[in-house]
C-alpha cells in the first residue's frame, strides 16, 4: 500500500493568500486537491512537509 505525503500548498483565492496542508501522493496531486475545492485558486507554491517512502 502506498502512503500519502504531506504538503503545504500556498494559493491565492479571492485576492487573499491561503496556506493549507493536504495529503497527496505527488505535488501535482496536492495542487489538484486545492483546485478541486477552490476552482479559481492560483497555486503559488507547494512545500513538502513529510515525505513518506512507499
Amino acid at each position: 500500500m502506498e502512503k500519502s505525503n504531506r504538503y503545504s500548498v500556498e494559493y491565492e483565492w479571492g485576492n487573499v493568500i491561503f496556506y493549507q496542508e493536504v495529503e497527496a501522493m505527488t505535488i501535482q496531486g496536492a495542487k489538484e486537491r486545492i483546485q478541486h475545492t477552490k476552482v479559481n485558486a492560483a497555486i503559488r507554491a507547494v512545500h513538502v512537509i513529510e515525505d513518506v517512502e512507499s
